[in-house]
């Protein structure tokens, strides 16, 4: 059944790609990436959250293939990818979750009159040393995505007449059971995979779809889920870390640990409105069978 998308034919290859919008849209994306950047040199946090953006809708992508071609094909593509991505999460996560945790203490000490001021010390400290060390200043971005597609022409062959708009079909119904599985089973872990492919969902049609006034409600309420997704995950990320911190105080900070707890008390009332606020997006977004996206709006 998938022995077009297995085996290699140089030949077949090349006019199979030419056919394939898919992976010409893949590859304008990477050109368009590396056409902002300054060479070799070390990306500037802006740059670092471009290149992140860039690897996410290549997976987005990679996705409009599951229907069509093998999984080992496709893993082996998005591992190449994620890689990528892999390479500055660490300088980028930490840029976060001080964003973060500035936004919530301000939201905190508005309600709640307390202050956490020993906590933004504290991650402002650890977020500037991350920022400092730079890890990926070396990594060769241009031989990497160059790496990618190459793989990608190679492993990834969809016939001549695949219908591409089934991958747009796929993602919907990923993110579909998703929903349905974070709002039954309420695991912070559900709802993180359901913002995957919300987000995968969003970004095919933003690259695929011809817009009207239907389809631009439905970017702007699936634009407000993904965001809503992506805020509880890095309330999840702070909590997650803020518990570390407590476990891991070489000796007694007793004003550290006081703003700890006030912000983990507050983080479990948060999360739990967002969830509330993320189910009446699921029921709004998902309450069809199919994707709402009528087909002749898809251009592929």
């Amino acid at each position: 059944m998938f022995m077009a998308c297995l085996r290699y034919n140089p030949a077949m290859n090349k006019d199979s790609k030419r056919q394939d919008p898919v992976y010409k849209t893949a590859k304008k994306l990477v050109d368009r990436n590396l056409a902002v950047m300054d060479g070799p040199a070390a990306l500037t946090p802006e740059q670092v959250h471009e290149v992140r953006v860039c690897t996410k809708k290549l997976r987005a992508l990679i996705q409009m293939y599951r229907p069509h071609c093998g999984k080992n094909a496709i893993k082996a593509v998005e591992k190449k990818t994620k890689r990528i991505a892999d390479q500055y999460s660490g300088a980028r996560d930490a840029q976060v979750m001080h964003q973060t945790l500035v936004q919530l203490a301000e939201m905190y000490c508005a309600e709640q009159g307390e202050d956490v001021a020993p906590l933004l010390a504290h991650y402002a400290d650890a977020n500037a040393k991350i920022q400092q060390v730079s890890p990926h200043s070396e990594f060769d971005l241009q031989q990497a995505f160059s790496k990618l597609m190459d793989s990608w022409q190679k492993k990834i062959r969809p016939k001549a007449n695949t219908d591409f708009a089934l991958g747009l079909e796929f993602s919907y119904q990923q993110a579909r059971k998703l929903a349905f599985e974070a709002e039954t089973l309420d695991q912070d872990e559900c709802y993180h995979h359901c913002r995957k492919w919300v987000k995968y969902y969003l970004y095919q049609i933003n690259l695929f779809v011809n817009k009207n006034d239907p389809i631009d409600e439905l970017v702007d309420s699936l634009k407000a889920l993904a965001e809503l997704l992506g805020l509880f995950h890095d309330r999840c990320v702070l909590e997650a870390s803020l518990n570390g911190l407590l476990q891991s105080q070489p000796s007694p900070n007793l004003a550290l640990e006081s703003a700890c707890l006030l912000m983990l008390s507050w983080l479990v009332e948060q999360k739990r409105l967002d969830k509330a606020n993320c189910q009446n997006f699921f029921e709004q977004l998902f309450s069809h069978s199919n994707s709402p996206v009528p087909k002749d709006r898809i251009n592929l």
